[in-house]
């Protein structure tokens, strides 16, 4: 298995939350920006106006032809990770099962749908009704259950993926980690 760990900072009090975002530059001294550019990146103030002091995690947006938003989600870093955790590290096979936990997120529901166009078997967990109607209904997902709503996990998951012992792919987001022993790889975000 193989983990890979973000770590966040805290947050000082009456000081803006900083994280992922898409910005337009209105004033530059760094060489390669300029007023008008829009840029993406992390560790930018989630405020009216940012200053910041670490351009190296700035990338300029030359496409314009997608919305912006598509850089903090598919084109950003729940895109990046779901593509990359599912197509390199886990690496399923047309008609391979793929459970995905946490599947209504921001990562889990782009790992699906990839699986899906993958030719995998998809099934989600998700905490609510009207998630799991989400990820069958619009994700395309094969089948899906509130696990807030089941007495045995195992059970579900048996009954929902038919697994069979070490055959399957887990893209775990924030589920119970027995999962791990029972059913073989997992990928950890």
């Amino acid at each position: 298995m193989r983990a890979f760990l973000i770590f966040f900072c805290f947050v000082e009090i009456e000081q803006p939350i900083s994280g992922f975002a898409v910005a337009k530059v209105v004033d530059s001294g760094h060489p390669d920006f300029k007023k008008g550019d829009l840029v993406w990146g992390r560790r930018v103030g989630w405020e009216e106006y940012s200053l910041v002091t670490t351009p190296e995690c700035l990338f300029k947006i030359h496409h314009t032809d997608v919305p912006l938003s598509y850089y903090t989600g598919i084109l950003g870093m729940p895109g990046i990770t779901a593509y990359f955790g599912l197509y390199d590290i886990c690496s399923p096979k047309k008609g391979e099962r793929v459970f995905v936990s946490a599947a209504s997120g921001a990562v889990g529901q782009l790992v699906g749908q990839i699986a899906k166009l993958m030719g995998c078997y998809v099934v989600g967990s998700a905490g609510s009704k009207e998630k799991v109607e989400l990820l069958k209904s619009k994700f395309g997902f094969d089948d899906a259950f509130n696990y807030k709503e089941e007495h045995d996990f195992d059970v579900a998951l048996k009954r929902s993926v038919h697994v069979k012992r070490n055959s399957q792919i887990t893209f775990m987001n924030a589920e119970s980690m027995e999962v791990i022993e029972i059913y073989g790889f997992v990928y950890e975000t």
